[in-house]
């Protein structure tokens, strides 16, 4: 796989690997070099003629680029490319963080979207809508929908590595007609979307094969439904985000299991998350032995009114006071707390009736 970050250019990477053969194997992409953007396609032309002229014919399994920069090294991979390119790459410059951006809904096209420039899509009164497509797939009414839309309009269309649809110079005149239309068919906007489904993907485990993966898709909105359910018995809202990359913690976990892995990971991550920590980044400090720990030990949320205390307690300080004070009568914070506030709200309540 080769992947262009602007004029930036990453090899070898690839999630296929051969079940129970440990010689093939997943592997992240490395980075090769910098280009200037008029060298792209030379760049990519000297990458592939390096892998036909080198690459292995005889074994269908070792066949990718992958495994032959494996057995190389990046080095002289960059070596050989370089000789069919006619010259060396720059060094790789830093890329800006990753960010996720949603862009979901109707828009304008804007010059600075990639596949926008990619597509030369600048078109004066040219709208892109991009359609959620719930775990990558569409079929039945949702899929005949598309159709007729696009033939009718004789709209572009993308897809994106999200999973969703992007219908390319719709025309303003063309929005209402078009959105009725999508909605009929089954395809919401965004904002009648769970946040958790925009955002997620259905992504099999390895060995990835088709078999896999259209279990995968068959199986994520039921799973979505479930997480949802786990973040409302938390009081968790929106959905973990997490731009790292995905480790294994506990291996091959039953779906009927989901909910006993899930819970103490996302409760323990709501207790002693700092600041704003996004999911990704709280199990990366934590770190998988410390993980596993609080998966095995879990036994259920703790009945604690630690819960009320967070809408409670505006500052420690003021927690710790009352705390003392109902320790005094032999009560709880959360006691002692609602009873004060029973007592004020009566004690209103008897002033505006007199």
């Amino acid at each position: 796989m080769i992947y262009k970050a602007k004029s930036e250019e990453a090899v070898d990477g690839g999630m296929g690997r051969t079940h129970r053969l440990e010689s093939t194997f997943p592997r992240l992409a490395e980075h090769l070099g910098y280009v200037p953007k008029e060298d792209i396609l030379y760049a990519v032309k000297a990458i592939v003629v390096a892998q036909r002229e080198n690459g292995r014919r005889d074994d269908r399994k070792y066949s990718r680029m992958k495994y032959l920069l494996s057995s190389w090294g990046i080095e002289k991979f960059r070596t050989v490319v370089e000789q069919y390119y006619g010259k060396k790459f720059d060094p790789c410059i830093d890329l800006p963080e990753w960010e996720f951006k949603s862009y979901l809904g109707i828009g304008m096209a804007r010059a600075d979207w990639p596949y926008v420039k990619i597509c030369s899509l600048i078109i004066v009164y040219s709208g892109i809508f991009m359609e959620m497509v719930d775990n990558g797939r569409i079929k039945g009414t949702m899929k005949k929908t598309l159709w007729e839309i696009i033939e009718k309009y004789s709209l572009n269309v993308r897809i994106t590595p999200n999973q969703n649809i992007v219908l390319c110079d719709i025309r303003q005149a063309w929005k209402r007609p078009i959105t009725t239309a999508l909605a009929q068919g089954g395809l919401l906007q965004p904002r009648y979307v769970d946040p958790l489904n925009v955002t997620a993907m259905a992504c099999p485990a390895l060995p990835l094969c088709p078999l896999v993966i259209a279990e995968a898709e068959r199986g994520i909105p039921d799973i979505l439904k479930r997480v949802r359910a786990v973040f409302e018995k938390l009081w968790l809202g929106g959905t973990p985000n997490q731009t790292s990359l995905v480790r294994i913690i506990k291996d091959k976990v039953k779906i009927q299991d989901l909910e006993k892995v899930l819970e103490p990971l996302f409760y323990h991550w709501k207790s002693k998350q700092i600041s704003k920590e996004l999911f990704g980044d709280f199990t990366y400090r934590m770190g998988n032995k410390k993980l596993l720990e609080l998966v095995d030990r879990w036994e259920g949320i703790p009945s604690s009114p630690s819960r009320c205390n967070l809408k409670l307690f505006a500052d420690k300080k003021t927690y710790e006071t009352i705390d003392g004070l109902a320790k005094l009568q032999e009560k709880s914070a959360h006691e002692l707390t609602m009873e004060i506030i029973s007592n004020y709200v009566a004690s209103h309540q008897n002033e505006n009736i007199e």
